[in-house]
């Protein structure tokens, strides 16, 4: 049996089924035969506090997939993916609609509460403030309880379906097993491991809301391996200097200088989080070849061994936050002056570099793709097919030659023309930074040290704004002390939602023998 394949036998089937079959088909919405396999999707990455926001790619001819936009609302929620081929199928029906509003419905008041408590705490000083809130988290965090367990019970209605719906369960068609399947080549065994830990975080029954985050932790870090071990591995995109915070999915970069007892704290935090993101990816691969009931019972016994440690990981991120909000906020130093005009002109030299460099480059390209290489010859021995590229590569090495060569004789004018305006900036800029010094070091400012110090001070005043107004939500859920747990999950959702990221396009259901990459 495949994985999280469910059995669903109804007595049903065997009474008046011409009659309520037909109308049931009279009123189902159509879906297109092009879409024949399922198609499932996952919300955005979350971006590292403060980072800047990815904008989406042009789409092209993947447009068709593109992830319904009702799922904006929805991206902190485990039943994301489900609800994403539920509305891309419209298939979704009448009564599953109303719950998800419903749903919507009991968040917003909720985070409506705890908005205005904050709210009227904002003055309060900052022991007053953490006792308040305290109080009141006591009085809310079971109603948040209540919502955490209609979003689980939605989960599973949206995988199942109407009663004649195919199952939503991303695993329902999938050929390749962890544990089971032989893969020829390790870039296909590591995208099977993120693909199956993203999918369990979201479809397997039997986990807690802690544990669900953690998996998605987890799928990061397998993401990032699964792309290293590409045979051309794509740039790295994560921050290895960002840490995983609470409440799950949270990510901040730490100050540089923190006090020892501080540091001690953040790694005690760092490995019981690992040891549960360990044992959860052990449960999560040994059991991928285990029938459904048999890997529910065994996440539900892990879940009973991990939930009692759940609340001193919390406490020790408590004691974290307490700890770094006690630090000195970092002080904005003014950039030094540079003159706009001055400004304007390096902007204009430095894109006129680049389409220099762009058309070089064209033109090596251009020349090198008119040197054909010789026509195969299987009669050939090793040593003359050795000796037949030798020469095409000095044949192309010439013709790199003597392009680079005209194009240095063809645009000798433009080249004088942008290094004297490299001089003159050099020049303006040694008397602009005479008399100006580096507010850290204190070191008279030079021609270089003047530009460096130009642009990280301006990044620093992008990533204060960033941090004040799309971020504060953000900031809010992850480092103000005396909410709970539930409440940290709770306003991190909507600071999720009010990232307003660009929604992945939708993935096909797994049904090749091999993972497709999806990393």
């Amino acid at each position: 049996m495949k994985p999280g394949c469910p059995v669903r036998v109804s007595i049903l089937l065997r009474l008046s089924f011409a009659g309520w079959f037909g109308a049931w088909l009279a009123t189902a919405q159509p879906v297109d035969p092009a879409f024949a396999r399922r198609t499932s999707f996952f919300p955005p990455d979350v971006p590292v506090y403060g980072e800047v926001i990815a904008e989406q790619t042009d789409a092209g001819p993947l447009a068709m997939i593109a992830a319904p936009v009702e799922l904006a609302d929805f991206v902190n929620e485990y039943f994301y993916p489900a609800l994403g081929t539920r509305l891309f199928d419209r298939v979704l029906g009448r009564k599953l609609e109303l719950q998800v509003d419903a749903y919507r419905s009991a968040r917003s008041a909720l985070l409506n509460e705890l908005a205005d408590q904050l709210a009227l705490l904002q003055s309060a000083d900052e022991a007053t403030r953490t006792l308040r809130l305290r109080a009141f988290a006591a009085e809310q965090t079971p109603r948040i309880l209540a919502l955490e367990d209609d979003a689980e019970q939605l989960r599973r209605a949206l995988i199942d379906g109407r009663l004649l719906d195919r199952s939503a369960d991303w695993n329902r068609s999938r050929k390749w097993i962890l544990g089971q399947t032989r893969f020829p080549r390790e870039v296909f065994e590591r995208e099977a491991e993120f693909q199956v830990v993203r999918a369990a975080a979201f479809f397997q029954d039997g986990l807690l809301p802690e544990q669900r985050g953690l998996l998605l932790e987890l799928a990061v870090d397998l993401r990032q391996r699964a792309r290293a071990s590409r045979p051309v591995p794509p740039p790295k995109t994560e921050d290895a200097s960002a840490m995983d915070f609470s409440p799950a999915l949270s990510r901040l970069r730490l100050p540089s200088k923190l006090p020892p007892e501080l540091v001690a704290r953040i790694g005690r935090f760092n490995r019981d989080k690992a040891a549960l993101k360990e044992e959860l990816r052990e449960t999560v691969f040994a059991h991928d070849k285990s029938l459904p009931e048999d890997r529910l019972k065994a996440f539900t016994e892990l879940g009973e061994r991990q939930w009692p440690r759940f609340a001193p990981l919390e406490v020790l991120a408590e004691e974290i936050r307490v700890g770094l909000a006690a630090l000195p906020t970092p002080r904005l130093a003014a950039p030094p002056h540079v003159p706009p005009v001055l400004l304007r002109r390096i902007r204009q030299y430095m894109m006129d570099r680049q389409f220099f460099i762009n058309d070089f480059n064209q033109a090596i390209k251009a020349a090198l793709a008119k040197v054909a290489p010789p026509p195969s010859d299987r009669k050939l021995n090793a040593d003359e097919r050795v000796q037949r590229a030798r020469q095409l590569a000095e044949e192309r090495a010439a013709v790199r030659e003597k392009t680079a060569k005209d194009f240095h004789d063809e645009t000798q004018d433009r080249f004088k023309l942008m290094r004297l305006e490299y001089d003159q900036i050099q020049v303006s800029l040694s008397l602009v930074a005479a008399a100006q010094f580096d507010s850290e070091t204190g070191q008279p400012l030079t021609p270089d040290t003047l530009l460096r110090a130009y642009s990280v001070a301006m990044e620093k005043f992008d990533t204060f704004g960033r941090e004040e107004v799309i971020y504060r939500g953000y900031r809010t859920a992850m480092l103000t002390p005396g909410l709970s747990p539930e409440q940290r999950r709770l306003l991190f959702g909507a600071a999720r939602v009010g990232l307003a990221q660009p929604l992945p396009l939708g993935e096909l259901f797994p049904t090749t023998s091999m993972p497709v990459p999806r990393s």
